[in-house]
């Protein structure tokens, strides 16, 4: 009996060694990959780029002396590789490198608890967008993410967490009010939620939207457009500038794919939560509400951007593995399917 009970602990020894070696494997191939990109592709290929220079000329040389006060750190990194390299593209450069290999070891952080499938799914979903291209959002998605898993949990320190998101990029805003209601439901010790609570939960919100969501449209514009620093943002909501909506006809077939593939991805996520992860399924619900919101009240890039913030705490929250064969035939499947769509986010990275 001893000796099967040490033979077993051997086994799951390895087994989560295994899961480790997945996940470095995964993060290693695509690291190198990412490497490679940027050594042989100008950076004015990558999505995003001429926004980066434009905006790092503005804020090193045009910038105030209250610079400091909105995303500093994502400010203070450009200004500080723009200065050392003494030109602007240079600088981009250098940060890509700086999130590529950044990246990798902050999302194996999120994920060290999950198998390597969530990461499989989080790096095909968002990896060429979070490694490659994000280069003032991605800290903020990670951080938001530790955040949201932390809120999950019940843990205070989500709150400061989040906050820290703010210093390098204004998008973290969309991550409050579901970390905020989760943390808030986990500390009323709501552990074992029903669907009803959820079902309740869609009804509050969706009634809420009904009331307030004409009338909100245009305070957003206006709310955001008071602040200089905020006034940029309002591009994303389409009664302030209009001419995004026809831009944007042409691929509203694949924003209304991705948006169903998300919503889908978060029900099944849902379905798959274990009894005990009430809060997990309430912190899912609220957010696949947000993000559907969004898609219609402002513009699916925006509700593309959001995304991160609940898909990537929510895969590594949820364990989806399946017993016997059927664990290697969707690990298969899962793998296959991953670099499917990894690839042809690669490709949209690139221009």
């Amino acid at each position: 009996m001893f000796e099967m009970e040490k033979l077993n602990a051997r086994r799951s020894f390895f087994d989560r060694n295994l899961i480790d070696v997945n996940k470095i494997y995964l993060l290693t191939a695509a690291t190198v990959l990412f490497v490679c990109l940027n050594l042989i592709k100008s950076q004015r290929d990558f999505s995003d780029t001429d926004t980066y220079l434009f905006y790092i000329d503005s804020i090193y040389f045009f910038r105030t002396s209250d610079w400091w006060r909105f995303e500093s750190l994502s400010k203070a990194l450009m200004i500080v590789f723009r200065d050392l390299t003494a030109d602007s593209e240079k600088a981009v450069y250098f940060l890509r490198y700086l999130l590529i290999y950044a990246f990798p070891f902050s999302i194996y952080y999120v994920y060290r608890k999950s198998s390597w499938r969530a990461l499989a799914i989080a790096m095909a979903l968002y990896g060429p967008l979070l490694g490659l291209i994000t280069i003032r959002a991605t800290p903020a998605y990670i951080l938001a993410a530790i955040a949201a898993i932390s809120a999950i949990e019940g843990r205070w320190r989500s709150i400061p967490i989040l906050l820290a998101g703010f210093l390098f990029h204004v998008s973290t805003a969309l991550a409050v009010p579901a970390i905020l209601v989760t943390l808030a439901f986990k500390k009323f010790g709501l552990v074992n939620i029903k669907s009803r609570y959820i079902f309740a939960t869609f009804f509050i919100l969706t009634s809420l939207y009904a009331v307030l969501g004409s009338l909100g449209i245009q305070s957003a514009v206006d709310f955001i457009g008071s602040f200089s620093y905020l006034s940029k943002y309002t591009v994303y909501i389409p009664e302030a500038n209009s001419a995004n909506v026809a831009e944007e006809s042409g691929s509203v077939v694949i924003h209304y794919v991705f948006m169903g593939a998300t919503v889908g991805l978060g029900l099944f996520l849902i379905y798959m939560a274990n009894e005990n992860q009430g809060v997990d399924k309430i912190f899912i619900a609220i957010s696949l509400f947000l993000y559907v919101i969004l898609f219609l009240l402002s513009s699916p890039v925006v509700s593309l951007r959001y995304s991160p913030f609940f898909v990537i705490p929510a895969l590594a929250r949820i364990d989806f593995s399946f017993k016997g064969g059927w664990s290697y035939f969707t690990g298969f499947l899962i793998f296959i399917l991953s670099l499917i769509v990894f690839s042809i986010n690669v490709n949209l990275a690139i221009l």
